[in-house]
C-alpha cells in the first residue's frame, strides 16, 4: 500500500531513522523510536490516541496520588518512579491552566474596572434605559389619543421621565468636565524621591489603584512560577540538617505541593461562584492537613515532628507569599 512505507523491519542491525544507531531488536536502544514507520490515518490516529490516553492515565493517576499520598507521590518520584507520574512541574502547569480557566470564566480579570470608567458605564446605561421608556410612554400615549381614551397618567409618567432624561444629561456633562485621576493631583505629586521617572509611577498607581491590582491579577497567573525559586531557600533551612537531601528533592516537595494548592484554588472557585454551596472558607483547612501528610511522608518524619515541621512551612509559606505579593507591586507600578 502506498500509505504503508516499512523502510526497515524489525531485525537487528538495521538502522534508527531517527538518531542513525545499529537497532538490537524492534525498538532503538538509544533513542526508543520503533522500526516500523508508517504513513496510513490508522497508525496517525493510533499515536494520537495512545499519546492522550497515557497522559491522561498519568495525570489522574498523579492528581490521585496528590489528594490521597502526597508523602508518597514525592518520595517515589525522588527515588526514581518517574515513568508511572507526571513530573512535577508538568502537573503544576496543568494544575494552573486548570485555575486559570475556572478564574477567568466565574470572575477574572474583566471584572477590574477604573472608577471613572465605571461610573460614565454606569451612566451611560441609565442613559439608554430612560430614553427606551420615553419613547415607549410616547407610543403608549399617542396610540391612546388616537383612540380617545385618557392620558392623563401616562402624561404624568411622560413629565417624570423626561425630568430624569435631563438630569442624567446635566450630570453626564458635569462628568465630561470632571478631570481625570491622571490631572488630579491636589496640590501636586504625593511622593518626592530624588527620581522623577519613580515618582510618576508611584503617583499615578496611588491615583489609579484598581489599574494597579489589574496589573498584579495578570501578573499573578504569569509569574506563579516564581513562587518555587523562593521557596527554595526556605526548605534548604528547614531540612538543613537531613544528609542525602537536595535541592532537586526540595524542588519536587514544593511543586507538587502548590499544584495542590491550585487545584484546591481551582475547587473553591466552584464551590462559591458555580455551585453556590456554603463553607468555602472551611477547604482552605485541607491545605495544612494536606501539608502534614506530605511532609511526613516525603521526608519520612513521625508524627511529632511533622507537626512541628508543618507549622514552620506554614509560617515559611507565609513569608513566600507576602514577597510573591511584593513582587507582583512592583511589576504593577513599574509596567
Amino acid at each position: 500500500m502506498a500509505g504503508h512505507i516499512n523502510t526497515m523491519d524489525g531485525t537487528a542491525g538495521a538502522t534508527c531513522l531517527n538518531c542513525g544507531a545499529t537497532r538490537v531488536g524492534d525498538y532503538c536502544h538509544v533513542c526508543g523510536q520503533s522500526g516500523h514507520i508508517h504513513r496510513t490515518l490508522g497508525a496517525w490516529w493510533h499515536d494520537f490516541s495512545h499519546g492522550v490516553l497515557h497522559i491522561e492515565g498519568a495525570a489522574w493517576r498523579t492528581i490521585a496520588m496528590l489528594l490521597r499520598h502526597p508523602g508518597a507521590l514525592t518520595r517515589r518520584y525522588i527515588d526514581g518512579e518517574r515513568r508511572r507520574f507526571l513530573s512535577p512541574l508538568a502537573l503544576y502547569l496543568f494544575s494552573v491552566f486548570l485555575l486559570y480557566i475556572a478564574y477567568s470564566v466565574l470572575g477574572g480579570f474583566a471584572n477590574v474596572h477604573t472608577p471613572d470608567r465605571t461610573m460614565q458605564a454606569q451612566l451611560s446605561a441609565e442613559q439608554s434605559r430612560v430614553r427606551g421608556a420615553t419613547a415607549l410612554v410616547e407610543r403608549q400615549r399617542a396610540a391612546a389619543a388616537a383612540a380617545h381614551r385618557d392620558t392623563t397618567g401616562l402624561d404624568q409618567r411622560l413629565r417624570r421621565l423626561k425630568d430624569s432624561q435631563q438630569e442624567l444629561d446635566t450630570a453626564a456633562r458635569m462628568l465630561k468636565q470632571m478631570p481625570l485621576p491622571d490631572d488630579d493631583r491636589e496640590g501636586g505629586e504625593r511622593i518626592h524621591t530624588p527620581w522623577p521617572a519613580l515618582n510618576a509611577k508611584l503617583n499615578h498607581a496611588i491615583e489609579d489603584p484598581e489599574l494597579l491590582l489589574f496589573k498584579m491579577e495578570a501578573n499573578g497567573y504569569k509569574f506563579s512560577w516564581a513562587l518555587i525559586p523562593l521557596s527554595l531557600p526556605f526548605m534548604w533551612l528547614l531540612f538543613v540538617w537531613r544528609r542525602n537531601t537536595f535541592l532537586f528533592d526540595h524542588a519536587v516537595f514544593v511543586t507538587y505541593s502548590m499544584s495542590f494548592v491550585s487545584l484546591l484554588t481551582a475547587m473553591m472557585i466552584l464551590w462559591s461562584s458555580a455551585l453556590h454551596l456554603p463553607g468555602v472558607a472551611l477547604l482552605m483547612a485541607l491545605f495544612p492537613v494536606h501539608l502534614f501528610a506530605q511532609v511526613r511522608g516525603a521526608y519520612g518524619l513521625g508524627n511529632a515532628a511533622a507537626t512541628v515541621w508543618t507549622g514552620a512551612l506554614l509560617v515559611a509559606s507565609l513569608i513566600v507569599l507576602i514577597l510573591w505579593v511584593v513582587l507582583l507591586l512592583l511589576l504593577g507600578i513599574a509596567h
